[in-house]
């Protein structure tokens, strides 16, 4: 064997065994105990901080069924003074379909240092298939309400568009003088009106004759009441379809009535009863008034 080729050799094995000993000085091993690895390869990256301080050695099967998945990491030594005993290992995903990579958490000030092959806690890895599913679930209930909210919203844009074209800026203002039932005691007088006759069509809150009206209008203005109700049925259609229809119409009349004669607009309410309950009555418009609530008697002095 030459002389030269034994040098050579020998120079190999220096620069070798250099190119280890600097990597042992240089680096430090971290153990961690996964119940899976959930797809982590060898020689996937470490990092700490999100920054890139080391690798995974190697992926050790447990020896026993009930065991874990231990991971061994090699760490650059500078990471020693932020990882500490109480540091937490965990596998992530770059982005969503990424590869796989351990994160390693800071350690608190006051924690022990770790040594080298010390085994520190882990974060159970989170399973994919379930993050997938829960986003999934996410979406469609998110997609639910948006299309909820979308048909509400287009509701009640056609019903504004619906009482604006009649002088409404919102449905809110059909309540605004509304009663939730009739008296229980009998009117002095009724005014009682067929629908057809007083407004424009069948699904319309519209007047289209205000005449007859004005009868009703007068007595009001003319005599004493303690409360006037405008009320309007409908005798066929949807339930409550007729029951907004009906609470327009209630305010359109009284709307007629308080602005077209001398009136206290504060004793005239509005009522919409909806659907009719008789099947043989037509569609109608009352005004019912009440008469001023009495007055109590003063008692007669005693002996008279």
């Amino acid at each position: 064997m030459s002389t030269a080729f034994r040098v050579g050799v020998l120079v190999v094995l220096a620069v070798l065994f250099l190119s280890i000993g600097v990597f042992l000085i240089g680096t430090y091993r971290l153990k961690a105990d996964f119940q899976n690895v959930a797809g982590l390869n060898n020689g996937a990256e470490v990092r700490i901080g999100g920054i890139h301080q080391g690798t995974v050695k190697e992926i050790d099967l447990p020896s026993q069924p009930d065991g874990k998945v231990t991971v061994v990491m090699n760490l650059r030594t500078p990471t020693r003074n932020i990882v500490k005993k109480d540091s937490r290992a965990s596998i992530k995903t770059e982005g969503l379909l990424g590869d796989k990579y351990v994160e390693i958490s800071f350690g608190s000030p006051k924690a022990e240092a770790v040594g080298n092959y010390d085994t520190i806690a882990s974060e159970t890895p989170k399973d994919m298939s379930e993050e997938t599913r829960a986003l999934t679930n996410e979406a469609r209930e998110g997609l639910s309400a948006f299309r909820d909210n979308m048909e509400a919203l287009q509701h009640n844009f056609l019903l504004r568009g619906f009482f604006e074209k009649r002088g409404y800026n919102g449905t809110g203002e059909l309540t605004q003088h509304s009663i939730p039932r009739l008296p229980a005691r009998t009117p002095a007088k009724e005014f009682n009106y067929e629908s057809k006759d007083i407004f424009d069509k069948p699904d319309s809150a519209k007047l289209k004759n205000k005449k007859p009206l004005d009868d009703a209008g007068k007595f009001l203005e003319e005599n004493p009441f303690g409360l006037a109700v405008v009320a309007s049925s409908e005798a066929k259609g949807d339930t409550d379809k007729l029951r907004v229809l009906t609470e327009a119409r209630a305010k359109v009349v009284r709307d007629y009535l308080t602005q077209s004669f001398k009136l206290d607009d504060k004793r005239v309410k509005t009522i919409g009863l909806g659907k009719t309950k008789k099947v043989d009555e037509s569609s109608k418009l009352l005004i019912l008034v009440y008469p001023p609530a009495a007055s109590p008697q003063r008692s007669s002095p005693s002996g008279q």
